[in-house]
């Protein structure tokens, strides 16, 4: 016998600035990429899917990769987009960062005569710890974990 349960909307928490940070560098186009990743960066904020009057974006990173193929990205600085409004201000950008993410950068300053990527807004730039690693990748050929070798052609003899 089914039982009819009452629907309840789902409510989700929101991601914290390091959960945001890591997903972007997730789905970013690799460094290899250097183009596509910096238009990646440039359109798509770290809130994702955003109504919010400000956007925050990776503007400046340091990336690190390991002969192995591990990876590890710091970023150097961060930008607070004004979306579509005419100018920046700081202390609302201020108030949206703690906010939003629970930042309180000191050292958020306007990036004066300057608009974010297509006309997106003005911008200011600021610093925090964030850090994503991604370790090293695993061979796409075979692994010693594999527990039989592929099998034979059913089409050969033998």
């Amino acid at each position: 016998m089914l039982v009819e349960r009452p629907s309840a909307a789902v409510i989700s928490e929101p991601l914290s600035f390091q959960q945001s940070f890591e997903r972007l560098l997730a789905r970013a186009p690799g460094p290899v990429f250097p183009r596509a990743r910096a238009l990646y960066l440039q359109k798509y904020p770290l809130e994702g899917e955003s109504q919010d009057d400000f956007r925050t974006f990776l503007l400046e990173e340091e990336i690190q990769e390991s002969p192995a193929g591990a990876l590890r990205i710091r970023a150097l600085a961060l930008a607070i987009v004004a979306w579509g409004q005419p100018c920046f201000e700081p202390a609302a950008a201020s108030a949206y960062l703690e906010r939003r993410w629970g930042l309180r950068p000191h050292d958020l300053q306007e990036v004066e005569g300057a608009s974010w990527f297509r006309e997106s807004g003005p911008f200011g730039r600021f610093r925090t710890l964030a850090v994503y690693e991604r370790v090293a990748p695993t061979s796409l050929l075979s692994s010693s974990a594999d527990p039989t070798p592929p099998a034979a052609d059913p089409g050969s003899s033998g």
